[in-house]
């Protein structure tokens, strides 16, 4: 058998034809691929350079035209796009346009889009998307309900105050849940009144939002409960809160003490700075108490 060498050629092939055929590979196998490894580099590099992000009309128009996977990710990402105050269009265009939208929304099968645009509307804080979630909130849906009245707490218009404290006497503790959230963000003795009454609520995550909520008003009608969510032996006889959940309550919880600080919390606050396992509760406990 003839011994070949690296290029696969026979050693006793003729050395005029052996340069010639390293002249046809490189001609017209080994440059063509490299010229097209830097061509798709280069179309690569200006695509990537001459691309525009895309904008919440594109999001919405998205919505309103694509598939029924696209439309509700359409809605997701125009959720996400407009909780940045530098990418909400103030047009009256687009106003009325993702309202239009919303209004139509009624008829989709999938109940994420409707939600997703609502929680977009209330992300903007434009008072001009108030009336369209109002007119929502006989909503039978559970999750469209929440959605809506979490986005007019976002929203914070005068209009909405009343309807929201009624929303209170709703059934389902999610609903009850979204209303105390949302009435954290209005003022007055009507709202005080609701709020220290959800501290009696049967649904916990009621009762946790509705001591931070008064205590962001320097109200202490929730001091007891704030004490327990800053107790991580309190919060263990939960099984479905989380490690990560645990510290976002707590961090909740040490925040708004400030507003209510007493001898008991300063040297709960205390023992947490010193003593707890994690270090943005530490620093949040230490803060607070500067």
């Amino acid at each position: 058998m003839a011994i070949k060498n690296s290029e696969n050629l026979p050693n006793d092939f003729p050395a005029e034809k052996k340069s010639l055929l390293r002249v046809v590979i490189h001609s017209f196998f080994v440059v063509p691929f490299i010229i097209a490894i830097f061509g798709v580099l280069i179309f690569l590099m200006v695509r990537i350079l001459t691309i525009e992000p895309r904008t919440a009309q594109d999001y919405l128009h998205d919505v309103k035209i694509g598939g029924t996977t696209k439309r509700w990710q359409g809605a997701f990402e125009l959720s996400k796009i407009l909780a940045n105050p530098g990418m909400i269009p103030r047009e009256e265009r687009f106003v009325n346009d993702l309202i239009s939208t919303f209004e139509y929304s009624e008829k989709e099968r999938d109940d994420r889009i409707r939600i997703y645009l609502a929680l977009a509307m209330g992300r903007t804080k434009d008072l001009r998307y108030a009336t369209i979630l109002e007119k929502t909130l006989n909503a039978e849906n559970e999750e469209i309900l929440a959605a809506v009245i979490y986005s007019l707490g976002l929203i914070n218009s005068p209009t909405s105050l009343e309807q929201l404290l009624h929303m209170f006497e709703h059934e389902s503790a999610r609903v009850r849940h979204q209303v105390v959230v949302a009435l954290g963000n209005y003022y007055g003795d009507q709202v005080q009144t609701v709020l220290k009454q959800a501290l009696h609520d049967p649904e916990p995550n009621v009762r946790w939002d509705a001591a931070i909520a008064l205590a962001k008003q320097k109200d202490d009608s929730g001091r007891r409960i704030l004490l327990d969510l800053m107790d991580r032996k309190y919060l263990d006889s939960f099984p479905n809160i989380d490690a990560v959940e645990q510290n976002q309550a707590i961090l909740a919880a040490i925040r708004v003490s400030r507003n209510i600080l007493d001898g008991e919390l300063r040297q709960v606050l205390m023992d947490l700075m010193e003593n707890d396992l994690n270090m943005k509760v530490r620093q949040a406990a230490r803060n607070t108490l500067k």
